[in-house]
């Protein structure tokens, strides 16, 4: 009996070392510092601050204004960094006070080089871009004119400097004209200014082949004749070419008492190769209003006579204003065309404003419904149905002594497409220019 005893315990402490060396081993016990971060609360447990920043909201999608402007060539400072610079600014001050329907502006500066192939690519270019609403530009009516049907079809609406008038007879809704009058109004006021002013009997008159430099000479040549002024020769010159003593030898031989030319940077050419030829005409250039053209001619460019669309920078308050503030910004004075360019992208805002959208149809439909105040316009900036300005203004400008660009003349009044039905309109322009 002991011994089966014995047997059974031996059984029941082998089978206890088995299960002992099985079983997993007790966890150790340690003691640990939890550090707990709480917000707000302090309590005990607080050993250190969190300070959380909300997590700003996403910016507002910025709207995209395309402008066209030439960037390479011989007009590159007056017809592209003086004009964006300016257009720079506005919307720099529009942001500052937040921008049009809560979002900011935004340029898309693009270069046509004044070159109209290259200007219709770049009319593409925006159109294909959803995110463009309008475009400020083209410059010259030599790229505006091709870009119009590019424009139309993708109904932009597009803000032009040509000033050409057939640009606003071709059928077209889209295109609002930004300078202050059309070469009718100019040709006009130019043409008036030197027979009344200066009394001359016969001119010559030439131009540079362009779509704009044509047009408005021939808007001068025929008002001329209207006056009872005889013209001596009216032919063209290639506007890439340098030396015009041909050209003016044989104007100078036709004894005229002055000569007109429609050209951009040639205009200066045309004035020195003058003096050098010992010619006394009176000389009456287009649109020579900027500065690049006074540092090109100095002494001999005194009493150049300039008819154009450009505003002198101290026409009004309200454009000595923008001087003022366009040197602050910029460290140099603004050039004649700046002030329009200024002047447009608040138009342009107040109508996408009027708008309450930026989708391309209702942006045009707004510009011909707005009227805005303008630095430019002295009764204010606003369009027909056609896109031409309802209240035009013109000028001529003189070069002084002190060489200084003097306004001598300015042309307000109403102009022939508000008393002219548009069929009849047109048919004046193009018994002037042609179809």
């Amino acid at each position: 009996m002991k011994g089966k005893l014995l047997t059974v315990m031996l059984v029941v402490l082998a089978l206890s070392l088995i299960l002992a060396a099985c079983a997993p081993p007790t966890p150790e016990v340690v003691e640990k510092k939890v550090e707990v971060t709480k917000i707000v609360e302090v309590t005990k447990e607080v050993v250190k601050e969190v300070v959380v920043t909300p997590t700003p909201p996403p910016a507002a999608k910025p709207i995209k204004i395309g402008l066209p402007v030439i960037l390479t060539g011989a007009d590159t400072y007056i017809f592209g960094e003086m004009v964006r610079d300016a257009a720079i600014m506005a919307v720099e001050e529009i942001n500052a006070v937040g921008g049009v329907l809560g979002r900011p502006l935004e340029l898309v500066v693009m270069d046509d080089a004044g070159d109209p192939a290259q200007a219709v690519a770049v009319a593409h270019k925006l159109c294909e871009d959803p995110e463009i609403v309008a475009v400020i530009g083209h410059t010259f009516s030599g790229t505006t004119i091709p870009t119009l049907p590019v424009y139309g079809e993708c109904r932009l609406a597009e803000l032009e400097l040509g000033s050409n008038p057939r640009i606003t007879v071709m059928g077209y809704d889209h295109n609002f004209r930004i300078t202050c009058a059309n070469d009718l109004i100019v040709g006009y006021a130019g043409a008036d200014y030197v027979v009344e002013k200066l009394g001359i009997k016969s001119v010559a008159v030439i131009h540079n082949k362009t779509m704009w430099g044509e047009a408005v000479a021939t808007v001068f040549m025929k008002r001329c004749e209207e006056l009872g002024v005889k013209v001596t020769s009216f032919q063209g010159v290639d506007q890439n070419a340098v030396d015009f003593t041909p050209t003016l030898t044989k104007v100078h031989g036709e004894n005229p008492e002055a000569v007109y030319f429609a050209g951009y940077s040639e205009s200066a050419l045309v004035c020195n190769q003058m003096a050098d030829l010992g010619m006394k005409e009176h000389y009456i250039a287009a649109e020579a209003t900027s500065s690049e053209y006074v540092d090109a001619v100095k002494e001999r460019g005194i009493g150049t006579l300039a008819p154009t669309a450009a505003p002198p920078l101290d026409f009004r308050p309200e454009t000595r204003k923008f001087t003022a503030a366009f040197k602050e910004r910029w460290g140099r004075d603004p050039e004649e065309w700046s002030p329009v360019y200024y002047d447009i992208v608040y138009a342009l805002a107040a109508a996408i404003k009027h708008a309450g959208t930026t989708d391309r149809e209702a942006i045009i439909k707004a510009l011909h419904e707005i009227e805005v105040p303008s630095i430019v316009h002295p009764g204010g900036l606003a369009w027909d149905a056609y896109g031409e300005p309802k209240h035009p203004v013109g000028f001529v400008w003189e070069l002084q002594p002190n060489l200084e660009m003097k306004v001598v003349y300015v042309w307000e009044g109403t102009p022939p497409y508000q008393t002219m039905s548009y069929e009849e309109y047109k048919a004046l322009v193009e018994s002037l220019l042609g179809k």
